[in-house]
């Protein structure tokens, strides 16, 4: 990984450009976006900034986290005193802007991810310009929404441990676990399906047996970020308690196991399959720390076996119940071993990371999605979403890493390698390349088997905005479920080919390698010229792979852009009649404006809360005989064949509803 100045002058000149051209895109993109998406949770997030910023009443049944319109709420209240105003159109830019500048942190540490993991700067690269790419980050600057920030904390979570894994022992480390512990628990204010990052961080720790000092600093931040999301969902009323309550039900039958394979499926097919291939490596990993977590008293070093000298320092690790390696010299003299599960590879640390916290989304995500019928329930990527970049990161430093020992070394008996030392752990911890390649290849088929079996069931239009990572192919196949789930197959199944085809030329370049014990040849031109030619194979495969998953991407993220662009401009006109409500506030003293809970849908009650901050809302039931707040209300465009004494006044041009007036706050006629 050594550089010449020159050529590390030359990368950090490409990786700023880089981030330079993704954060001028994702603000000219936010600039010239039209309206929220038009989805309960983007003006719900949108509506918090505009209270906590000071601009509007605090708006009530708020069913979603709080830290994302906490985030944007400086932004609002600095706007109050500027020349901008606070319009709900200007916090919807604000939100984009703080979109666009997450996106465009995220592709830095995913590089700096990529390079710690896989020590090379060409993996860097590649996976920063995958996460400049991928729809998870690429529709930042277009949706309001706190889903580009999950990603990030995902990706600084898998920094973190990491390093805390490459600087083990250190105060650096200790930092590391401090900071993993802070951001996952504070992405929970983001959104409530991050408590599974919080356990994926916990069972890292439990399983690479990190040190007291660790986990006292892992501890503190759990502490420290745990109080801060308590407090921002205590102040604000935000904890969900009626998903809660409805995830609790237990008599769901065998249809989480269908949504949970399809989100798998999904998660392949966004990635040309290196999703699937991490979160494997991932738990491979993780199954292995489990079955040697616990240590037989046979493989520990007696006080017996040892000097006097490092008898003390030995009763002491015994009163840690750190008990010695497996393995350990127990000759007179010798000096205690160096435990190697303390001592792990960033890029392990990091794949049992990522797989526990990817395993919890998608396992609570197939929970959650039952009961509905639309298509994308079944092939869902939203839930899953913030793991895919990260998780290809992981498994690209995986599929780049020589699954043998490295030069110098015995690629089978380990003839002068240390019990801790690389090629040492990786043989041990690592599952092999065909063990993950054949089991990914096995999870996607039963995932693709189960996901068509079911797809009659799920017969309801799609929402594209759930399906971002693989919506060329919902587009061009018009939505038809059985068709996508083919696709998706395809493209995971050549992504795996080409990952097994790497894979295979590595092994096949270490096998021509000499081993440490073998007399060195006369001549070793030949071989060296072989082993150039063979090297081309993996590093032609892996590119190939990656260029795969740029050009998915960058298809995605020019039709995810176009789509949600018409979106924009649908949401915008359908809220027109604010001017109008707006105008009865300022000359009537209007306070309130009501919505017919029967007719008109959940959003748009926040679509108009986010133009009218200053008044209240409230839904009404006109069918039931409600009274509503004031004579103004959002109903249904054939009000007034129910309520005869009602008037027209607007039409909303995108929307099925309209304003309208009833005298005396009654309707006559029912």
């Amino acid at each position: 990984m050594q550089r010449d100045t020159p050529q590390v002058f030359v990368w950090a000149s490409v990786g700023m450009g880089v981030l330079l051209a993704v954060l001028v895109v994702h603000l000219r993109t936010a600039i010239v976006a039209g309206g929220p998406v038009a989805v309960p949770d983007i003006p719900a997030y949108l509506g918090i900034a505009q209270w906590v910023g000071g601009d509007g009443f605090a708006p009530g049944d708020i069913p979603f986290q709080p830290g994302y319109g906490l985030l944007i709420a400086p932004l609002v209240a600095i706007s109050q005193v500027s020349l901008l105003g606070t319009q709900g159109e200007v916090v919807h830019y604000l939100a984009l802007v703080v979109n666009s500048l997450a996106a465009t942190a995220a592709v830095l540490v995913a590089g700096r991810l990529g390079l710690v993991c896989s020590q090379r700067w060409w993996i860097a690269g590649a996976v920063a310009l995958i996460a400049a790419v991928h729809p998870s980050l690429s529709s930042a600057s277009r949706i309001a929404w706190p889903e580009t920030l999950l990603t990030l904390a995902v990706l600084v979570v898998a920094l973190a441990v990491a390093f805390a894994a490459k600087v083990a022992g250190s105060g650096a480390s200790r930092r590391a676990w401090a900071r993993a512990g802070l951001v996952a628990t504070l992405a929970v204010a983001l959104h409530a399906r991050m408590i599974v990052l919080v356990a994926a961080v916990v069972l890292t720790a439990l399983l690479c047996r990190i040190g007291r000092r660790a986990w006292a600093s892992l501890g503190g931040g759990l502490l420290v970020g745990g109080a801060a999301t308590a407090l921002a969902l205590s102040l604000t009323g935000t904890w969900p308690t009626e998903r809660l309550s409805e995830a609790a039900q237990l008599d769901r039958g065998a249809e989480p196991i269908a949504t949970v394979l399809g989100q798998l499926l999904a998660l392949g097919g966004g990635t040309v399959g290196l999703g699937v291939i991490g979160l494997v490596a991932g738990l491979g990993v993780a199954l292995r720390l489990c079955l040697r977590w616990p240590v037989d008293d046979a493989d520990e070093v007696t006080v017996s076996d040892l000097p006097a000298e490092t008898t003390g320092g030995l009763l002491r690790r015994r009163r840690r119940r750190e008990p010695l390696s497996r393995g350990a010299d127990r000759s007179p003299g010798a000096r205690p071993p160096q435990e190697c599960t303390s001592n792990l590879e960033p890029l392990t640390v990091a794949l049992v990371c990522l797989a526990l916290g990817a395993l919890g989304a998608v396992l609570l995500g197939g929970w959650t999605l039952t009961g509905s019928a639309r298509a994308d329930a079944l092939l869902y990527g939203r839930y899953v979403d913030p793991w895919a970049v990260p998780l290809a990161v992981a498994a690209l430093a995986w599929l780049a890493a020589r699954p043998t020992a490295p030069r110098g070394e015995s690629a089978t008996s380990g003839i002068g390698a240390s019990p801790c030392s690389t090629a040492s752990r990786r043989s041990t911890l690592t599952p092999s390349g065909s063990a993950v390649l054949g089991t990914a290849t096995a999870v996607l088929v039963i995932s693709f088997a189960v996901v068509v079996a079911v797809a009659g069931d799920y017969d309801a239009a799609p929402r594209r905005i759930m399906t971002l990572s693989f919506s060329p192919a919902w587009t061009w196949l018009d939505d038809r479920l059985s068709a996508v789930a083919v696709a998706a197959l395809a493209v995971t199944l050549l992504g795996t080919l080409l990952a097994a085809a790497a894979r295979r030329s590595y092994a096949a370049i270490d096998a021509g390698e000499p081993v440490a014990s073998a007399p060195r040849p006369a001549s070793d031109s030949g071989s060296g010229r072989l082993r150039r030619r063979t090297a081309v194979t993996p590093t032609a495969a892996l590119g190939t792979l990656v260029a795969g998953v740029l050009a998915l991407g960058t298809v995605g993220t020019v039709s995810n852009h176009r789509h949600l662009a018409d979106v924009g401009a649908v949401a915008r006109d359908q809220v027109t009649a604010a001017e109008a409500v707006s105008g009865a506030v300022e000359d009537d003293g209007l306070i309130c404006l009501a919505h017919d809970r029967m007719s008109v849908p959940d959003y748009a009650l926040w679509l108009y809360r986010l133009e009218l901050p200053e008044i209240t809302h409230e839904r009404v039931r006109l069918n039931a005989g409600d009274r509503p707040c004031s004579e103004l209300v959002i109903a249904d465009d054939d009000l007034a064949q129910r309520c005869t004494n009602a008037r027209h006044l607007v039409d909303e041009p995108a929307g099925s509803w309209a304003l309208w007036h009833l005298p005396g706050r009654r309707c006559i006629g029912l």
